[in-house]
């Protein structure tokens, strides 16, 4: 290998070294030169925080009564057939008000012994008890206190209560909360204003409901005593929304 040619690969690598060098140096230079971002003092934003409240009240359209039929016997298969046949004439008469099935549903079916003692706490006496209880959607609530009447005299030998609701509580409580909007928007506006401030734009809002049902009447009946026209009143229900609001405000 020639002298000339090794001090040529030689002198090439120190040239690109050099270039390398360069461009590093003109890297680091931009990089160093490029400015920071000025820190900016912005004045914390003003705020207000008020809450609004509406109820809404309205005449129940439904109401879900619970009722049972109680049945013993010496023999469990005896208590069971008595017990189905007294269910049976309970659908049939619901039938009869046009309740439909899917406005009746069972929602508890037990079957257990029960013993009879004498003073002295000797067994005397063993009996089966079954005990079907059923939910009823009545939807026509004029006929409510002829449809009650009219089971416990054909089957059901429990009524165990009855509660009141309104079937589009949505709607309900979707004007509730319009109200409550309003009535804190309103509230907001003035304690701005009495403040020197004008309201400006809402930035987060909550909401919050409750609804008030009708109480429930509780009613335990061991046999039905006398016919006749149960006497039921639905009374009010009332929806409440609340609304949690916070709103800017800027100078007037």
């Amino acid at each position: 290998m020639s002298k000339q040619w090794m001090a040529g690969i030689a002198a090439g690598v120190v040239v690109l070294a050099l270039a390398f060098a360069a461009a590093v140096g003109a890297f680091s230079h931009r990089v160093q030169a490029a400015p920071l971002p000025e820190a900016t003092n912005c004045p914390p934003q003003r705020t207000i925080t008020v809450s609004g409240q509406a109820s809404v009240t309205a005449t129940p359209d439904v109401a879900y009564i619970t009722v049972g039929v109680h049945t013993q016997a010496r023999q469990a298969a005896d208590a069971l057939s008595a017990n189905n046949a007294q269910a049976a004439k309970v659908y049939q008469t619901l039938g009869q008000f046009g309740i439909e099935k899917k406005d009746i549903r069972t929602t508890s079916v037990s079957l257990y012994q029960r013993e009879e003692r004498d003073k002295n706490g000797k067994v005397i006496a063993r009996y089966y008890v079954v005990d079907n209880t059923m939910q009823i959607t009545v939807r026509n609530l004029d006929k409510l206190g002829q449809v009650l009447d009219a089971v416990v005299q054909n089957g059901a030998n429990r009524l165990q209560g009855i509660r009141f609701d309104v079937s589009d509580r949505a709607a309900l409580l979707e004007q509730a909360r319009l109200e409550a909007v309003k009535q804190g928007k309103a509230q907001a506006a003035a304690i701005a204003e009495a403040a020197g401030a004008k309201l400006g734009e809402v930035q987060t809002i909550s909401f919050q409901s409750l609804v008030q049902p009708v109480e429930r009447a509780e009613v335990m009946m061991a046999a039905p005593k006398a016919a006749g026209e149960v006497p039921v009143s639905g009374g009010q229900l009332t929806v409440t929304a609340t609304v949690s609001m916070v709103f800017a405000l800027t100078s007037p």
